[in-house]
């Protein structure tokens, strides 16, 4: 399929939302093929890596007609997704579906309106296929529902897939959508990608509104006001772009949302370019594999003309901010228990796993802690800010190692044949841009000695989104193309 101006279709289940959009708009595919497309795809091969948790064919095929409809209709208003097919998270509400996440109390809970994000995708033109897969109340970076089932790696149906946005990234990466909308509060739009060998965006904190969001559950009073946040998943950088612009700015709803324009992208070369990199932090030393990615990476830039230099904040103490990371979620989460719940936490104050320790400081819902761990995080995000400040971006590992077999939460992960606590381990490098509320670009880097795709994030300043994408989109062009997993390349 010839998509002129230089570019050239193929199945359109293989194709960004970017150039889907642009083939729609000019009429060389319809929205309707492109819709059944991926429902076939789906039908075909969702069923044992179990992406997606819920297909609304007919409403996805209604809407695809009504943008055909729209496209030969005179003076039609077209969005930027016209027509084009995405997915959905489960835990955010689309009208007419089940919203869960995969918390059993919710689950004959039937939305009756579209979370903000979700209505703003649909204002711009897209096609919702269906809702994604998430571990209960998206508390975990591995995708097992009580409700659903467990969600699988494309690359090896073995091993995790990531959370909490887990259906959504093998979602993408195994093409049965080119977009989908997640959240994160710990890393889960960006551990999925690096899971799965696709491109992510964490936003600034605020950035996005999120509501009709869980886990804060319907009719509770609204207790997560802290770190979390919600962006695109997707196989391009233009695409986390596009739905950037898209879903960003305040809604009325959520007093905390900011106003703030995200700008012009910088077209920048990588002669432009000065790059900090950190390979390993203190907390969890990466593997093998991921180290080489980091350092091939590094060499990549430095190679186009970047300058590139390891460095981190002077004097910054890595356990003490992933501490207050760890204990502001856990206000945020035990908030609202009654003491009787609360209580059992308290004698694992001096267990050796750090967020066993986490659970007793914030189950005793000390206020004057609390804002203590508020003043610390404004003193990480000012030694981090004060590092861009030289650095146009910082490189650094989203996960230490690449996607595990899949495992209890209970049991340590092992990283070149070291234990670490499991929520610690599977934190330590993503739970930083979130204490901060810097944006941060997850880009697939390289792969592991097994094949197995390994991403690196890069962080930028907070509201810097605009300046962020530019770097991001340097390294993207001296990258090889978003990978396929082998199983499904057609």
């Amino acid at each position: 399929m010839q998509a002129g101006a230089g570019e050239t279709y193929v199945h359109p289940c293989f194709e960004t939302a970017t150039r889907l959009a642009r083939a729609i708009r000019n009429g060389r595919i319809g929205s309707q093929e492109a819709v059944e497309a991926h429902l076939e795809r789906i039908a075909r091969l969702n069923g044992p890596i179990n992406a997606l948790v819920a297909v609304d064919r007919a409403g996805a095929l209604k809407a695809a007609k009504a943008a055909d409809r729209a496209l030969v209709k005179k003076g039609a208003t077209l969005g930027a997704l016209h027509g084009v097919p995405i997915t959905i998270k489960e835990a955010f509400d689309v009208k007419g579906l089940h919203t869960t996440a995969s918390h059993p109390p919710l689950k004959d809970n039937v939305a009756t309106s579209d979370a903000t994000l979700v209505a703003r995708l649909r204002a711009a033109g897209a096609v919702i296929l269906g809702k994604t897969n998430v571990p209960e109340l998206c508390g975990d970076f591995q995708t097992d529902s009580p409700l659903f089932g467990t969600t699988k790696n494309p690359w090896d149906m073995r091993r995790t897939a990531g959370g909490s946005t887990g259906g959504g990234g093998v979602a993408v990466a195994a093409r049965f959508t080119p977009l989908e909308l997640g959240s994160d509060i710990g890393g889960s739009v960006r551990n999925p990608a690096h899971y799965n060998g696709i491109f992510s965006l964490k936003p600034t904190e605020w950035r996005v509104p999120g509501h009709g969001h869980v886990p804060d559950l319907p009719g509770v009073t609204r207790a997560v006001r802290y770190m979390g946040t919600f962006g695109p998943l997707a196989r391009s950088i233009d695409d986390l772009e596009l739905a950037l612009r898209l879903i960003a700015g305040p809604d009325g709803h959520e007093a905390e949302a900011a106003p703030v324009p995200i700008g012009a992208v910088p077209k920048l070369k990588a002669g432009d370019l000065r790059i900090a990199v950190l390979e390993s932090n203190p907390l969890v030393t990466v593997s093998n594999d991921t180290a080489k990615v980091v350092q091939a990476t590094a060499k990549l830039l430095a190679k186009a003309g970047a300058k590139v230099k390891r460095a981190s904040p002077d004097g910054f103490d890595w356990m003490q901010a992933w501490e207050d990371w760890c204990d502001l979620y856990q206000y945020e989460t035990r908030a609202l228990h009654p003491l009787s719940e609360r209580e059992r936490f308290f004698a694992m104050i001096d267990s050796p796993d750090p967020s066993a320790r986490s659970a007793a400081r914030a189950a005793r819902l000390d206020m004057g802690a609390f804002f203590a761990v508020l003043d610390r995080r404004d003193q990480a995000l000012r030694a981090c800010e004060t590092l861009l400040d030289d650095h146009d971006a910082w490189l650094m590992p989203v996960m230490p190692d690449a996607a595990f077999i899949r495992q209890g939460q209970r049991d340590p992960l092992v990283i070149d044949g070291k234990a670490y606590p499991y929520f610690f381990a599977g934190t330590s490098y993503n739970f930083l841009a979130n204490l901060t509320g810097q944006p941060s670009i997850v880009l697939p880097c390289g792969f592991s000695k097994d094949g197995l795709p390994i991403g690196l994030q890069l962080t930028g300043k907070r509201w810097g989104e605009a300046k962020l994408l530019g770097v991001a989109k340097v390294l993207e062009k001296l990258l090889p193309p978003c990978p396929v997993p082998p199983n499904y390349k057609d």
